[in-house]
């Protein structure tokens, strides 16, 4: 393999023969066995194209056909090949020993390239036979390398030879490009994942406009995440607030040499999610440190526990200085620190009592639309008409339903001195369609229910029930009585905070069964007392209306 490299060196344009690799060759071997994922790998070519191009970029936004760094990444799974081609400025000729020879640092290790290794141990974690391509901008050669493990290995080879041939001197890319891959290559089955975990990890260059992107010739694009623009939770009819706060934190390490920065977001999704968009991407020098796409960064100080609506609500970017990473990039070294550095930032933002960004989080639920209100209305006065209108028998000692309230209270009172028992003469309930003209919630339509009681004395009365969306939140029901028909009249007012706090609970069975128990009682008490000469039902109605919803 070698002659022809070897031939080819009578064309080096005053360039060393061959390039270090600076290392024992089983050291190669042992990048196999790492612990590793495929855009993790990938992500270190990327790195190393971006950096070229931020590097150059006042010279590269000119001469490229849209001032954008062009990357692309073809995963060939019949051909058992990935290549990786970009328009960075390429590897030049000062640059190109410390390209190939492992861990020699970039004279600035502040970019993304930071530690000189991670082309090197992304190619033989992925293939067993690599080479590059390349030609610098300015430089009228084309320079490739080749890289063979087996060979490496076997002939415990320090050097490898360069092959140059001329170029035009405003050429400017790199192709790499991986053969022979080994057990760590992606399948067919992980394309979607790679593209996904990608585009996460670049998030901020391709928000930028800065890089193009593509794998498999798909653009790889960035989507924002819709942030939830609604009322606080405690006042639901208050104006819509913007549930995201921008994060400028610092802390000093634990050493007290140096400190710990955190800027960027925190905020509240505007659609829970349970794995994909909630939690934190966290960023090192504008790129995704070990949380893209799924894995993103979910600690219990921020998010709440697992499965919490917190849980599901809370999302953000968090850009951390001071952070060391492993030199795969896909992880924080200081565990113990981030943890306690998240503690520290929840404090922080805990303690801004004008804007209760995990009480929102916690407590709010999306109103319902005129639909599932008009549903649920239907439901609740259905259950407290057939509470109060169901054929009063013998009560048993023990009962194990929550239904036959006005059963109940006869039998308190007699117990208490003997009170009229009432029984139910006829009822009617209206079982017609519910009609919504739109999702306004002020837009439902609940059929009314009337439902005829009598005492034991023979003494009759009608109670219609209804629910309406109605302009005061502070009410949860009310009584009205007819004089001239003796009809009474009660509606259920679906606008009290109640309604939207306990709006999951409500969604289900066994809370309509529960809501309409309290009030079918608390109706059928009134009603009672009323009919008694007694007021105080309805002072006690006006004082429960005050509190109800806003505890």
């Amino acid at each position: 393999m070698w002659n022809w490299l070897r031939k080819s060196q009578k064309n080096y344009w005053n360039m060393a023969n061959n390039v270090s690799i600076a290392t024992r060759p089983l050291v190669y071997s042992a990048f196999r066995y790492i612990n590793n994922k495929v855009w993790t790998a990938l992500a270190e070519y990327i790195d190393n194209s971006l950096q070229s191009f931020l590097n150059h970029r006042d010279e590269l936004e000119k001469i490229n056909h849209d001032g954008k760094l062009n990357v692309s990444i073809n995963l060939d799974f019949d051909n058992d090949t990935i290549t990786i081609k970009d328009d960075a400025y390429g590897i030049e000729e000062a640059n190109y020993e410390r390209a190939f020879e492992l861990a020699n640092i970039p004279l600035d290790a502040n970019g993304l390239n930071e530690f000189g290794m991670g082309m090197k141990v992304s190619s033989v974690w992925l293939s067993d036979k690599w080479s590059v391509e390349t030609s610098a901008y300015g430089e009228n050669v084309k320079k490739t390398f080749v890289f063979d493990l087996k060979e490496v290995v076997d002939n415990e080879e320090t050097e490898l030879p360069i092959a140059v041939e001329d170029a035009d001197s405003t050429d400017h890319y790199t192709i790499v490009t991986l053969k022979q891959l080994t057990n760590n290559k992606p399948s067919s089955r992980q394309l979607n994942n790679i593209k996904k975990h990608l585009a996460s990890i670049y998030t901020k260059f391709i928000r930028e406009g800065i890089i193009n992107l593509t794998v498999n010739d798909e653009l790889l694009e960035y989507h924002e995440l819709a942030c939830l623009n609604a009322p606080y939770y405690k006042t639901p009819n208050g104006p819509s607030v913007l549930w995201k706060k921008e994060i400028c934190f610092k802390a000093p390490k634990p050493d007290n040499k140096g400190m710990y920065v955190v800027k960027g977001f925190i905020g509240l999704l505007e659609t829970m999610s349970t794995s994909i968009d909630n939690g934190f991407l966290l960023f090192r020098r504008d790129r995704v440190i070990g949380t893209s796409y799924e894995d993103r960064y979910r600690p219990e100080d921020l998010c709440g526990q697992v499965g919490s609506p917190r849980f599901k609500r809370i999302f953000g970017e968090l850009y951390l200085e001071g952070f060391d990473v492993s030199f795969t990039k896909n992880s924080f070294q200081e565990d113990d620190d981030l943890k306690l550095f998240m503690e520290l930032l929840k404090d922080d933002i805990a303690s801004d009592k004008q804007f209760d960004l995990f009480g929102q989080a916690q407590n709010y639920v999306k109103p319902k639309t005129a639909k599932q209100k008009s549903q649920m209305g239907v439901s609740l006065i259905k259950k407290i008409a057939q509470g109060i209108g169901k054929t009063i028998t013998a009560v048993p000692k023990q009962q194990s339903t929550a239904i036959q309230t006005v059963s109940n209270l006869s039998n308190q009172a007699q117990n208490n001195g003997g009170v009229d028992k009432p029984k139910v003469v006829t009822t009617t309930i209206n079982t017609a369609c519910v009609n919504t003209k739109d999702d306004d919630s002020n837009q439902i339509s609940i059929p009314p229910i009337k439902t005829k009681v009598q005492f034991s004395d023979g003494k009759e009365f009608d109670i219609e029930f209804r629910c309406e969306y109605g302009n005061n939140q502070y009410e949860l029901y009310n009584l009205t009585l007819d004089d001239a028909t003796g009809c009474y009249t009660s509606v259920i007012n679906l606008k009290n905070p109640f309604f939207e706090q306990f709006s999951d609970a409500l969604s289900k069975p066994d809370g309509i069964n529960q809501i309409a128990y309290v009030l079918k009682t608390m109706i059928a008490s009134e009603v009672r007392l009323t009919n008694n000469g007694n007021p105080g039902g309805m002072a006690f109605r006006n004082e429960f209306n005050k509190l109800f919803g806003t505890l």
